[in-house]
């Protein structure tokens, strides 16, 4: 049965640019990003019989109760769920699609679903709160309806920028003013304006391509992705070679990217487009002046702290570009 889910969709809006935001506006423009409306309080019971606050919160599933401090938390999606949650100081148990990247501080004790994840199992865990990422569409990857069953679901919203999926989380779970919070949010708005500062003259002058490596094609990124919202919060200057994830040809690879003056390259670890021998690659203007950085890690999708990792790749490409 849903959990006092009553039908009242709250469209949670389009994407908006993340340059300029400050903490200020983190910690103190929460309400205006989120949309939240809070309906009062309540109180509930748990599986042992224990008394547990609620609050009532309005997201785009509706109108329903969450536990006002959750104990058992399952984040769907290990990108875009487990990070807004492990920045709120959330209890998770468990997460799917794949282990967690190394710049994550997740729980290594919560337990790991392949994808998509198995709802049977989620309920086996007995979670109170599940955070879910919504990509607006009925999916088997983030099915949303299904795990609305099992628990009150948070919905963290596809085509928002990070950071305003964080606010949102933080308006309903009451953590604005949360010290974790702060701290990681601080975190990267420091170590952001250091590098904007540090690197002035090269952030205004180069030109950036930012580009992705799997299964030794070359594509491009998602421009909602977290290296491309690093990169507008640091004001580079980016090239577009091709229209989203678009492969890029072998044979166009010279012509596509030369343009560049430095580029970071989303990759496995120890994979990169040299290792492979790509003798095309290796013509490429910016990769003969050992101008790009290779992740050896995902940074096209997650949350604050892809973020702040993203943050290390530019400071070494503008670095390599300085030297």
């Amino acid at each position: 049965m849903p959990i006092a889910v009553k039908p009242a969709p709250t469209d949670l809006g389009p994407r908006t640019c993340v340059g300029g935001l400050s903490r200020r506006r983190f910690f103190v423009g929460t309400a205006a990003v989120s949309g939240l409306l809070v309906a009062g309080c309540a109180r509930s019971t748990n599986a042992d019989g224990a008394s547990v606050d609620m609050r009532t919160v309005t997201s785009s599933l509706g109108t329903y109760d969450i536990p006002v401090t959750p104990k058992r938390v399952v984040a769907i999606d290990s990108r875009l769920d487990l990070e807004p949650a492990v920045a709120m100081g959330l209890p998770v148990v468990a997460y799917s699609f794949d282990a967690a990247e190394p710049w994550v501080p997740a729980d290594p004790t919560a337990q790991v679903f392949e994808a998509p994840v198995n709802v049977e199992a989620i309920l086996a865990l007995e979670p109170d709160l599940i955070i879910c990422t919504d990509i607006g569409e009925a999916s088997d990857m983030w099915p949303l309806e299904q795990l609305s069953k099992t628990a009150p679901v948070l919905p963290m919203d596809f085509t928002r920028p990070w950071r305003e999926n964080i606010d949102q989380l933080a308006s309903w779970l009451e953590r604005t003013d949360n010290s974790e919070v702060r701290q990681v949010i601080g975190g990267y708005e420091d170590k952001a304006a250091g590098l904007r500062e540090r690197h002035a003259k090269t952030i205004a002058s180069k030109q950036i391509i930012l580009l992705n490596y799997v299964n030794e094609k070359v594509n491009g990124v998602n421009r909602k992705g977290i290296s491309a919202q690093v990169a507008e919060d640091l004001g580079v200057r980016v090239l577009w070679p091709v229209e989203g994830q678009q492969e890029i040809s072998t044979e166009n690879l010279v012509t596509s990217l030369d343009e560049a003056d430095g580029m970071i390259v989303t990759t496995a670890p120890g994979v990169d487009p040299v290792t492979d021998d790509r003798a095309m690659w290796n013509r490429i203007r910016s990769v003969r002046n050992d101008d790009v950085v290779y992740t050896g890690g995902n940074i096209n999708y997650g949350s604050v702290y892809t973020a702040t990792r993203t943050l290390d790749y530019f400071d070494d490409l503008f670095t390599r570009l300085e030297n």
